[in-house]
């Protein structure tokens, strides 16, 4: 383990985490500041457990109040119109960790919708993320970009840039087919699990579609 390399507690206090997340998103007197402190928080957290940072937002999807949502999604907002989402990096689908390329030649970074996507539908973590906790983090996600309707409308923008972008080699054509089916579907206006099940119904029979369903945990997902 590289000294001072972030280390996910036995038992983290997710809540606690999501609190601080929205403490941040809802005092900070300019959008700009609340970027820079939601960006630091998932840097501070490292690749390795940008998952963490995940789970986080799903909690303030699932349990924040209405002001807390949106103080998120307008962060969300701004760090989009900005390009500085915060992201996470998972191995591109034709890279291997063992290839000798030093540096992360072989790894792209991913903003949190098409991370979960990657994450489930291809081998790019150390286990595929299971179908439910798949389904279960995409709709909590999606639903807080969702509290704003100008998050929802440049998130849906930014996910047709990486389906429409084939060279940048961190999502398959399967993927990208998914990612269509579920940016056609939000932008319809339909709610979360509709956008959600769109992305699996077009990965379903796939040979990746089978690994979805492969067990596994990691940082709280499965």
């Amino acid at each position: 383990m590289t000294v001072g390399q972030p280390v996910l507690r036995a038992v983290p206090d997710w809540g606690a985490a999501a609190q601080t997340l929205i403490n941040g998103c809802t005092t900070l007197a300019t959008a700009e500041q609340r970027v820079r402190f939601m960006d630091r928080v998932c840097l501070a957290l490292g690749d390795q457990l940008y998952p963490a940072f995940l789970k986080v937002l799903c909690l303030v999807s699932d349990h924040g109040d209405s002001e807390a949502r949106r103080a998120v999604a307008q962060t969300m907002v701004h760090a989009l119109s900005t390009g500085r989402m915060p992201s996470g990096r998972l191995q591109a689908w034709g890279g291997h960790a063992g290839d000798g390329h030093a540096g992360g030649a072989h790894t792209r970074s991913l903003g949190p919708i098409e991370y979960l996507c990657a994450w489930h539908a291809q081998q790019s973590g150390p286990s595929p993320l299971p179908a439910a906790a798949f389904d279960t983090a995409a709709k909590a996600v999606i639903s807080l970009v969702s509290s704003d309707p100008q998050a929802r409308v440049l998130y849906c923008a930014k996910l047709r840039q990486d389906i429409d972008d084939p060279l940048g080699g961190s999502l398959t054509r399967t993927t990208r087919a998914g990612l269509s089916a579920l940016v056609a579907t939000w932008e319809s206006g339909a709610p979360p699990q509709a956008v959600v099940q769109s992305l699996l119904d077009a990965l379903h029979g796939t040979p990746w579609g089978a690994l979805g369903e492969a067990r596994g945990r990691w940082n709280g997902f499965g």
